[in-house]
Order: structure tokens, then sequence, then C-alpha cells
């Protein structure tokens, strides 16, 4: 009889055993699921915040590597300053226009490093036609053709940079100071920032202040604007300067590289009298030909030129053939 009585409560706390059981799976069963879907969505945030933030290192990598690109290849002058290493470009240009004429002429731009100095001074060439993206650069009086440039700062990310000048001309030397500002806005869209002044011991001081806009629409084309503003002791105001383009290479062919830049530009003063004394269109064809330090250039303008405020605009057409050696790059 005790023995009966046995078994009844073993089978008797057997079944309370499988009811409490049965009554507590549930419930584990249900939060499992909430888990689950909880670690999948933290996972996908977690795969999508990585694949935006690799997706914006490639769209900034691309817009950085694509402005420096137009600037070696068509010869930006203050970009050829700030490289590392030395660059001299031979230009031979003959200029044709329909109202000035035809001209020819020889320049030497680009810089070269002096090593022997701390590797922070540079003997800089501008030429006398430095063709740059910006027209009117070659008639900036703050500008010296041949100079002396040191570096006085640099921050570590290479968006601030502070360059001391001196140049060389036959009225003596042109000190001034250069300070250079680049970053970016957004993914595809660069910015740059320059103020440079001089002094002149015949013409007195100048300075020139440059707002250039890059804005990368792919791998191989970006829309350009530069703007440039000239003021001085002896300029007419302010002298301006401002143009809108597009730049597009061409597909490499054997390893030469080809680019095209459509613009429409505009340029004029303030004084004495406030007027644009020229509209631009142009098209600048740029080829790397032959051998890798050899550049051919084809640069037609339409021009709708004033002299002074109150003489009628003329309409010129005028051409720009080039041929350029790139030295110790």
């Amino acid at each position: 009889m005790n023995f009966v009585r046995a078994i009844l409560g073993l089978l008797l706390s057997f079944c309370f055993a499988l009811n409490s059981y049965a009554a507590e799976k549930p419930l584990a069963d249900a939060s499992s699921p909430e888990l689950q879907s909880e670690n999948v969505t933290s996972e996908a945030r977690s795969r999508a915040e990585r694949w935006v933030d690799s997706s914006h290192r490639f769209a900034t990598d691309r817009t950085m590597a694509l402005t420096r690109w137009v600037d070696g290849f068509f010869g930006d002058v203050d970009a050829d300053a700030e490289i590392a290493e030395s660059r001299l470009r031979l230009k031979i240009t003959t200029d044709w226009d329909e109202r000035l004429g035809t001209e020819t002429r020889m320049s030497l731009g680009g810089k070269v490093n002096l090593p022997r100095l701390a590797d922070r001074v540079d003997l800089v060439f501008r030429g006398d036609d430095p063709d740059e993206l910006v027209p009117g650069d070659e008639d900036d009086p703050s500008q010296s053709q041949v100079g002396l440039q040191v570096l006085l700062d640099e921050s570590a990310s290479g968006n601030h940079r502070t360059d001391f000048t001196v140049g060389l001309s036959g009225a003596g030397p042109k000190p001034g100071v250069k300070y250079r500002y680049k970053t970016l806005w957004g993914p595809n869209t660069s910015f740059r920032f320059s103020q440079r002044a001089q002094y002149d011991f015949d013409d007195g001081a100048f300075a020139t202040t440059k707002l250039d806009i890059d804005h990368a629409l792919s791998r191989r084309s970006l829309i350009r604007t530069q703007n440039r503003v000239l003021y001085g002791e002896k300029s007419d105001g302010m002298e301006w300067s401002s143009n809108l383009g597009v730049v597009r290479q061409w597909a490499v062919e054997n390893g030469f590289e080809r680019a095209a830049y459509l613009y429409a530009g505009v340029k004029g003063q303030t004084e004495p009298d406030s007027y644009r004394e020229n509209y631009q269109v142009g098209l600048r064809l740029r080829a790397q030909a032959i051998r890798e330090f050899l550049f051919f250039e084809l640069e037609p303008t339409l021009n709708q030129r004033i002299d002074a405020a109150d003489l009628p605009r003329d309409t010129a057409w005028a051409v720009e053939a080039r041929v350029e050696f790139l030295l110790f790059d």
C-alpha cells in the first residue's frame, strides 16, 4: 500500500512538472522571434551604415582625384606650385585674333624644388601666359613671372596652406604672401579659396582673390566655376573675371589622355567706369600625343569686347594653338 502511494506521488509530481514546463515554454518561444527580429534589424542597419560610409568615401575620393587631374592636365599654375615634386611646362603659343592680329610667344611655367633648403623653398615660374581657366591672370600685376616661394605653414589635412613669395623683376623684389583653403561640400563638390597680396615698389600693393568650385558629374566630367577679383593702388577699381564650364575627359587610348573644356565667361572693371569688358565663349581641346611629355591644344573663342563704357561692342573670333613640353614631372 505504501508502495502504491509512493508511485502515485511520483506520477503527480511528474504531471505538475510537465504542466509547469508547458506553461513556461510558449513564453520563451514567443520572445525568441522578437529577439531575432531585433538582431536582424541591427545587422541590417549596421550594413547600411557601412555601405553609406564607403559610398561617401568613394565619391569624395573620386571628386578630389578628378579635380586634381583637371588641374594637372590643363596646367593650373597654382596647383603646379603646390605639388611636392618639380614640374615645368614649356609652351609655344600662336594666338590669332580677328581684331588684334597674330602673335607667337614662348613661356615657361611651373616650379623647381630647392631640396637643400629643407624642401620648403621653390623656384617658381609663371610664364607670360599662365593659361589658367579664369581669363585675365596674364594681366595680373600681383603675379611675378619668376620668384621664390617659401612654405610657411600647412595643416595636416592639407586644407590650409600659407606661402611667403618673393617675385623677381627689373624693378626689384616683390614681397608677398598667399593663403589657400580647400575643402569638400558634400561628396561631389569641392571648394577652393585663395588670397594673394604682393607689393611692387613701382606700382604699390596689389591683391588677388580667387574662388573656385568644382562639382563632379561622373567619373570623367565635372562642372567648374572660377571667379577672380584683382584690386590695387593702380588698378581700375576692382578688375574681375568669372566663368562657368564643363570639363570632359575623353577615352584614353594607348595610355595618352585627352580632354575638352567648354566654357563661358565675362570680364570687367569698376573704375573709372563700371562696365563688362568682354563676354567670351570658348572650347579648349587638349590632347597628349606621340610622347607622354608632349601636349597639343586648340582653343577657339568668340568674344564680344568693348574698349570703353561709351563705345559699341565688337564681336571677334580668336584661336590659340599651343604645343607644350612637360618637364621634370
